[in-house]
């Protein structure tokens, strides 16, 4: 399985939110947090285990919600509210 290195970035002003390891091709629809490179401030929460206790991935810039958590440590992606591009 591929796997490639890609910036999510808001989908509403396009400001860069983390850098991400996809594996695989497709739509990005679950994101694991043992797989962002950066921000730091989104890696250390790898350890959080706990729904309740995770932030929903919201732009600092614009206030848009680009995705939801869930139980694990993943968030589950909203469809259209971001934009990847690839990392060369």
């Amino acid at each position: 399985m591929a796997s490639q290195t890609i910036d999510i970035l808001c989908g509403q002003c396009g400001m860069f939110m983390l850098r991400y390891q996809k594996k695989g091709s497709g739509q990005l629809i679950k994101l694991y947090l043992e797989r962002v490179v950066e921000p730091d401030s989104l890696s250390r929460l790898k350890s959080v285990s706990i729904k309740s206790e995770l932030p929903a991935l919201i732009c600092s810039d614009c206030g848009t919600r680009i995705g939801l958590p869930q139980k694990g440590g993943t968030y589950r992606m909203i469809k259209g509210s971001f934009r990847r591009k690839a990392v060369k």
